[in-house]
């Protein structure tokens, strides 16, 4: 895990932005591991790994109250425009960094999520088809594929 940063920089905002960054960097880490995690269908973990990522998420929240703090309400492209040039030059260059890091990691977790999605529809798929097997009924094919065979209470006597 990436220790906060804490350069001597010029810019406090700078030192703010770098925190953030660090901090989005483990989250990319974390959601790498995440993925392996469910790939692997390892529940510790992936438990271990959540874990970890609420935390990275603590530290970004008290970064980003950091940097809003310091911005006091003035815009963050505003702020970096009154830095001196070497400092705005390296602080903007973070800015976009942190936007990409923030995009990857939206791609991250999105994939991860589709992966769960799938475990799940799959693990539905097998209950049905099992149920199918012990209760020894035929599958029921309509319109859309395969139906869950259904019976009505006022039909079935046995009910």
């Amino acid at each position: 895990m990436t220790a906060p940063a804490v350069r001597n920089q010029d810019s406090p905002l700078e030192s703010a932005l770098l925190d953030v960054r660090a901090t989005l960097a483990d989250l990319l880490v974390a959601a790498d591991e995440q993925y392996a995690a469910v790939v692997a269908r390892d529940h510790e973990r992936l438990e271990s790994v959540t874990r970890q990522q609420e935390r990275l998420s603590a530290r970004l929240a008290r970064a980003e109250a950091r940097r809003l703090e310091l911005l006091a309400g003035t815009p963050l492209i505003a702020a970096v425009s009154a830095l001196p040039a070497p400092a705005a030059a390296r602080a903007d260059a973070v800015r976009h960094s942190i936007a990409d890091s923030v995009r990857e990691l939206k791609q991250r977790q999105a994939r991860t999520a589709r992966l769960l999605d799938q475990s799940i529809d799959l693990a539905a798929q097998t209950l049905t088809f099992l149920q199918r097997l012990l209760t020894g009924q035929p599958g029921v094919y309509g319109a859309r594929g395969l139906a869950p065979n259904r019976r009505s209470v006022l039909v079935d006597g046995r009910a």
